[in-house]
């Protein structure tokens, strides 16, 4: 039987979760993955897990903890999730963002709020089952 858990990632996770990115529809090398980690592991606000089924990186949740403009106090923003392909299906992704909602409620955080394109139905349907509402709509201006 295969050993599951969850810890956080780190810069030697980079191979792993390049591959994850890729999964995720943003192609990545080992090298751009090392670049981002080295300053997102080293800001406090930033967190991100990797789950793993015996010693396979499998799936990650990014997340950053911000201060709300329009209110007191913080949420948490997912970033990223993603599970790889073969392991979709059997509970990890739900497992990640428990992890998730249960490290920001540690940190105070009175909310989780996330973004995912309109074009990822499986995935709205997958935060609906976890009870998270659509609210709104996001808008972006790519600048490069």
């Amino acid at each position: 039987m295969s050993e599951f858990f969850i810890r956080r990632g780190t810069i030697e996770d980079s191979l792993s979760l390049s591959y994850l990115m890729g999964d995720l529809g943003y192609p990545t090398t080992e090298e751009e993955m090392r670049d981002r980690l080295t300053y997102i592991l080293q800001d406090p606000a930033y967190t991100c897990f990797v789950a793993c089924c015996d010693d396979l990186v499998i799936g990650m949740i990014g997340v950053v903890k911000e201060y709300y403009f329009e209110k007191n106090g913080t949420c948490l923003r997912i970033i990223a999730l993603v599970v790889t392909e073969e392991y979709q299906g059997n509970g990890f992704g739900k497992a990640l963002v428990g992890h998730a909602e249960n490290w920001a409620e540690e940190q105070g955080c009175t909310a989780i709020v996330l973004h995912s394109g309109k074009q990822r139905k499986e995935t709205h349907e997958f935060y609906r089952n976890l009870d998270y509402d659509d609210t709104g709509l996001r808008f972006i201006k790519v600048m490069l």
